[in-house]
């Protein structure tokens, strides 16, 4: 029967043979199974089973053991891998090619197509048959999902970068890091926005030169567009391009800082409600396809890391409020205190030295009641950046309140805190401070020095001693550094001799003489009274010459009226008046003018206050009180002792006389 139909088939014209395989010139063999047992192999010209099948959907080759294309049929044809001379041994489809030949039916997706392997066996040797369909479809659906698995990793990434960090150093570093490795990026850049809120700067970056990082270390959208993150910044919209070395605005910066080499550029404004809080330019690499493709995955980055940061940026704040003094910006009592207590512990553990210098701002409640208290905190915040800049990064500058201020330094003994001191000392009294009347008035301080463990073994009376040292340094005449000497003990609970170095706090009113009765006598209270009437309208006159303040006007009334008892009570040593006098309350905005009376416009008085360092309503007193209490041709006898500024305008208010 096989023979019979075999030859049916051959006087037909067919290609057919009952050995298992044979290869022929048509090359699309079809194996038929007979009732018997045997079967009959066709050699057809087109693959059988095809016929209505759309060629540019489905097609098949047949490949020899050389790995060369016998025939191809269809969509096969269409494929490069098939093309005659080459060989599929040396294509990215070999692996499945030989598990063919080893009899393991396997497919493989390469480019736009899916390929089929299978063996089709031969007498003595074998063939492989391979299946093509069209993979458009499967590769777009495949890079859907990988799009969408990597955007779900970098989201699930960056959402644990962000919620496990709250301060804005950590949370930025980590945050581009987490981008450039879920979305593998060529660079990424960060740009927060600063205190001032008119620059930005690089907080974090990856992938990028130092050279790079230099020239994009600020941004400053109100100067000008220098770079396409300062565009994007004033702009706030964000801006692609699909290539930054054919751009105009990217090609000069982005397409010479990366490390790897760029491709496509995305970048986008960091907005919280309608505020500017940051930038963030992300590089592709120049081999990424899909990386503009991933705009809606950048969008949505944008939008968590612009919310942590602000939440990161309003944390800091809060804590720096409870952290930092907010008109000097350095640390605060509190902190000040937290930081002594751990250094004193670390310092009782290592067997080191530590030392705290207490400060006082001289003659600060004078100035602020002569200038204001504007300008008196303009004057604290230059004592702070003095300090500030002074200091090692590991030592404390704290305001320990009103004029005081505190250092602390770790390691430092006695000879070192005395130096450190002394240079601070030096700077704050190079400060000059324009007022508004255009004079310049000199700042000094005066410093107080404590050694842990020579002067006290605990941060409490550590800093009572500093306190105790402040006190001398104001008793011996200001602007001067003094050291506790011995070790404080309980005795100091009970002392109160720095009690009134943070006598500048509060607002003060205007001088009023009356509760200084009980001092003077009922002679020495007339007397006040006609110094008081003999000069009122010379001062009030020299107030309105030189733009006094009426807080200096009724100081400098006040002050003429006792100025003359004072004198004298100094000449006959006369100390129990003297004690009563500095005592007093109303007496203490008085004391820097009334102290200044030794000194001398050039330099050689008795502490060795020089022009413009004695406070000027000292020099004004001293030419007043030398009228009152001495002849008027003393101001010009002896020239060095008085201001000449003062004493040229008083000549031309007595010719306008």
């Amino acid at each position: 029967m096989t023979d019979r139909l075999l030859e049916l088939l051959i006087e037909l014209g067919c290609v057919a043979s009952t050995q298992p395989s044979g290869r022929t010139d048509r090359g699309f063999p079809v194996r038929l199974g007979l009732p018997d047992g045997t079967s009959i192999t066709l050699d057809l010209p087109e693959p059988s089973y095809f016929d209505g099948m759309n060629p540019n959907q489905l097609g098949l080759a047949l490949i020899d053991s050389a790995g060369h294309c016998l025939r191809r049929w269809g969509l096969a044809e269409k494929v490069d891998l098939f093309d005659p001379g080459a060989s599929l041994n040396e294509s990215p489809l070999q692996p499945a090619l030989e598990s063919a030949r080893e009899g393991i039916g396997t497919t493989w997706l390469e480019g736009n197509f899916r390929f089929w392997f299978c063996e089709v066996p031969r007498d003595a040797y074998s063939d492989i048959l391979v299946l093509v369909t069209n993979a458009q479809e499967e590769v777009a659906a495949q890079k859907m999902a990988l799009r969408s698995s990597r955007n779900a990793q970098a989201l699930k990434r960056l959402g644990k970068a962000l919620t496990m960090n709250q301060t804005l150093d950590p949370l930025c570093s980590i945050a581009v890091g987490e981008i450039v490795s879920a979305v593998d990026l060529a660079a990424a850049l960060l740009w927060v926005r600063t205190a001032d809120d008119r620059t930005l700067e690089l907080m974090a970056h990856a992938g990028v030169s130092r050279q790079g990082v230099a020239l994009l270390q600020t941004l400053n959208p109100m100067g000008g567009t220098s770079c396409i993150a300062e565009f994007v910044a004033g702009a706030l919209k964000p801006f692609t391009a699909k290539s930054v070395e054919e751009n105009l605005m990217t090609s000069p910066l982005e397409g010479k800082i990366c490390y790897l080499k760029p491709g496509p550029i995305y970048v986008v404004p960091l907005v919280v409600a309608d505020k500017l809080i940051g930038v963030l330019e992300l590089l592709g690499k120049e081999s990424d396809r899909v990386f503009l493709e991933s705009t809606d995955l950048f969008e949505t980055i944008a939008e968590h890391l612009a919310l942590a940061l602000n939440s990161a940026m309003m944390f800091e704040s809060v804590e720096r409020l409870a952290l930092y003094d907010p008109l000097t910006g350095i640390a605060n009592h509190r902190t000040m205190q937290d930081f002594l207590t751990r250094r004193v512990a670390e310092s009782q553990r290592t067997g080191s030295e530590l030392s705290v210098v207490m400060i006082d701002v001289d003659h600060f409640r004078s100035f602020n009641e002569e200038e204001g208290h504007d300008a008196g905190d303009e004057v604290l915040k230059l004592v702070a950046n003095v300090l500030r800049e002074s200091l090692r990064p590991y030592d404390l500058a704290a305001r320990y309140g009103g004029e005081e201020f505190t250092l602390i330094m770790p390691g430092v003994g006695r000879a070192g805190a005395i130096a450190a001191a002394e240079r601070v000392r030096s700077r704050i009294a190079s400060l000059e401070y324009m007022t508004r009347s255009g004079r310049v008035r000199h700042i000094t301080a005066s410093f107080g020095c404590a050694t842990f463990p020579h002067n006290a073994e605990e941060p409490a009376n550590l800093l009572k001693a500093a306190d105790e040292a402040l006190f001398e340094a104001k008793r011996n005449g200001r602007n001067r550094v003094e050291t506790f000497l011995g070790l404080f003990g309980d005795f100091g609970e009970n002392s109160d001799a720095g009690a009134d170095t943070t006598a500048g706090r509060g607002h003060t009113p205007l001088i009023d003489l009356n509760p200084l009765e009980s001092i003077l006598t009922k002679t020495e209270r007339l007397e006040a009274a006609t110094y008081r009437e003999s000069l009122e309208h010379l001062v009030l006159t020299l107030g309105r010459e030189m733009n006094l303040s009426r807080n200096q006007e009724q100081l400098l009334l006040a002050l003429v009226q006792i100025a003359p008892i004072y004198l004298r009570w100094k000449r006959e040593n006369r100390s129990t008046k003297l004690k009563k006098l500095f005592a007093s309350h109303e007496a203490r905005t008085l004391t820097p003018s009334l102290l200044s009376l030794e000194e001398r416009f050039d330099g050689t008085g008795a502490l060795g206050q020089k022009g413009n360092q004695i406070p000027l309503l000292g020099r004004i007193l001293a030419v007043l009180t030398a009228i009152q209490v001495e002849a008027p041709g003393i101001l010009h006898a002896d020239p060095g002792r008085f201001d000449p500024e003062i004493i040229s305008l008083l000549s031309r208010i007595d010719l306008a006389a």
